[in-house]
């Protein structure tokens, strides 16, 4: 590379070079100290299954020829998860942030060590008197993760149709957005820096510094020197004049010094000090050395992002609004002692007056029950991958990309008029399969696409239940609380080819969820809409399909390590229409 440069700007040949320096250490050999593969869980718990079967749900299906279209908002969002063997001192099951799952320099997680840029410094150890920087002693400022937050925004579109009056068939497709934001934090502690101004040319430190040096040049050809002394001035001179031209030069050429508070600095200081004692022995003076105190964030910048590895940090990011994995569905009535499908009577004028009413017919305690079954399909698209943006650990995708099998139990129990429990228990199969995706050793989670593999991976299967019990003010309001439970065990992988020294399984680490949610819900239903005018005359209303529902929740416990403990705010509109 020196002979792009012309002889006549050698100096700036080698400033350019310096700044190069830390695009080499991407072909050095990978650390061995092992490091968490830091987006990977995140991401695997963000995929957990957040489907549209189960939001507002009940066990009751649309009548014979009425379908139903359902619009379901969604938002998922979450700054913490529960701890697992936190490196905090959080304790297990404890809330932490995500910023503090991912503890350590970033800079180290992220790539293998500056061995080019710890070897340029060590070129002058000698010279400045300290001795030479391991690497774990080398660093030039920490930028760890100081927040996260991921949010899943999802909008879901359903129809179900009603084909007998037990039967009904449908489909869901969410149109979803996901969203990470990830900051940053500076921490200014380092044992080298490039902050090197104070020793440029024409800097007071080297100008003195020379300055003396001169007047001890002019002492010793004076000849007031002689033996021991003289000699003692001679090697004081070269070995000052060393460490004079050393430091300038590196400040010069933008190169890295150790701070005041390293190792390396103090013992660059003492030398310099003892310099500074043998010139004031012969009526001589040194000007002080001070090295700085600490980095920067523009001389982290300078020194580590502008060289190559910027677009590799992981960023905010967007997922803007896709057509994720559609999902379609039976579901079969069993029981139903709840829905009205005929006009109640009530009181008419052709009928005695002095005839005994009928029987209360929302008396004492009625059941509803349905089962479901439902496939999700595997839909391919830009986001729907495992780890989405291979080139942005923090991306969110859309979906997992795998075909899954839902069985579902829906079951109302109704008490009199004025409580009633709706519940429902989903039992999902995530069917195993292959996918070429980014897979990154433990020493180097933030490679690049180079890192695809063909593995198989199988998701696990997950429990999901919703209780909801709630208070009825009238046929057509009611208010409530909501509990939801989900599990899912830890995921599996493995390599579909040979791949040597690499376990597989890293991308399942801490990947089992547990998770309880606790909230509250509104249910409103309009019964007027489904039916009123097949009524006779003062018959009661019969509670119809059309309705809208709020709900909020907010996680409250959970463990494995990385389950979000995530709010869910959601809402659905359902309203009929008659087909035939």
């Amino acid at each position: 590379m020196r002979d792009r440069f012309p002889a006549a700007d050698e100096r700036a040949a080698r400033k350019v070079l310096y700044r190069l320096m830390g695009c080499y250490t991407r072909a050095m050999l990978p650390q061995t100290r092992p490091a968490l593969p830091v987006f990977f869980a995140l991401v695997v718990t963000a995929l957990a299954p957040a489907h549209l079967a189960g939001q507002f749900t009940d066990a009751r299906l649309p009548s014979q020829g009425k379908l139903w279209l359902t619009v379901t908002p969604t938002l998922l969002n979450w700054s913490e998860q529960f701890a697992l063997d936190s490196s905090a001192g959080i304790a297990d099951g404890e809330r932490e942030p995500l910023a503090a799952h991912f503890d350590g320099p970033l800079a180290r997680r992220m790539y293998p060590p500056p061995f080019a840029l710890i070897q340029d410094l060590n070129s002058d150890a000698a010279a400045l008197g300290f001795d030479p920087v391991m690497e774990d002693d080398f660093s030039f400022g920490g930028l760890d993760f100081s927040a996260m937050r991921a949010q899943i925004r999802r909008l879901g579109l359903g129809i179900e149709l009603g084909v007998l009056d037990w039967v009904s068939v449908g489909a869901r497709a969410p149109f979803t957005l996901t969203d990470m934001t990830v900051g940053f934090a500076f921490d200014s502690t380092a044992t080298v820096t490039g902050n090197a101004a104070a020793f440029e040319s024409g800097a007071p430190f080297l100008v003195d510094a020379r300055s003396a040096l001169g007047d001890l040049g002019s002492l010793i050809a004076g000849g007031s020197l002689t033996g021991s002394t003289l000699q003692g001035a001679i090697a004081l001179r070269s070995a000052a004049q060393d460490f004079v031209n050393a430091l300038g030069r590196r400040a010069a050429d933008g190169a890295l010094i150790p701070t005041a508070s390293s190792a390396a600095g103090t013992q660059m200081a003492n030398r310099f000090t003892s310099f500074a004692e043998a010139f004031e022995a012969l009526g001589l003076t040194l000007p002080e050395l001070a090295l700085p105190e600490f980095a920067t964030e523009d001389d982290f910048d300078t020194l580590f992002l502008s060289q190559g590895f910027a677009d590799r940090l992981p960023t905010d990011t967007r997922n803007e609004l896709s057509l994720g994995e559609v999902e379609l569905f039976v579901r079969v009535n069993l029981i139903d002692g709840i829905t009205r499908r005929t006009p109640i009577p009530g009181r008419r004028d052709d009928v005695d007056a002095e005839a005994e009413p009928a029987p209360d017919p929302e008396r004492g305690i009625r059941l509803r029950t349905t089962v479901g079954g439902l496939a999700r399909l595997r839909i391919k698209n830009r986001n729907l991958t495992l780890f989405g943006n291979p080139t942005n650990s923090a991306d969110i995708p859309i979906g997992d990309g795998q075909t899954d099998i839902e069985l579902a139990l829906y079951q109302d129990i109704a008490f009199g008029r004025s409580f009633m429990i709706r519940a429902s228990a989903r039992y999902g199969i995530q069917r195993p399969d292959e996918e070429v995706v980014r897979f990154a050793p433990p020493d180097r989670p933030y490679v690049g696409e180079e890192l695809t593999t063909l593995m198989r991976r199988d998701l696990g299967d997950y429990l999901a239940i919703l209780v909801r019990p709630s208070l009825r003010f009238n046929s057509a309001l009611s208010v409530g609380i909501e509990y939801d439970y989900f599990r899912l065990p830890a995921p599996a992988y493995e390599f579909a080819g040979m791949v040597d020294g690499l376990d597989p399984n890293i991308l399942a680490a801490e990947g089992a969820q547990t998770r309880h949610r606790l909230g509250v819900g509104l249910l409103l239903d309009i019964s007027e809409a489904g039916g009123v005018e097949q009524l006779a005359e003062g018959a009661r209303p019969v509670r119809g399909a059309y309705q809208f529902g709020i709900s909020l929740r907010r996680a409250i416990s959970g463990s494995g390590g990385l389950t979000p403990a995530s709010f869910r705010y959601g809402a659905e509109l359902r309203f009929p229409i008659s087909v035939f």
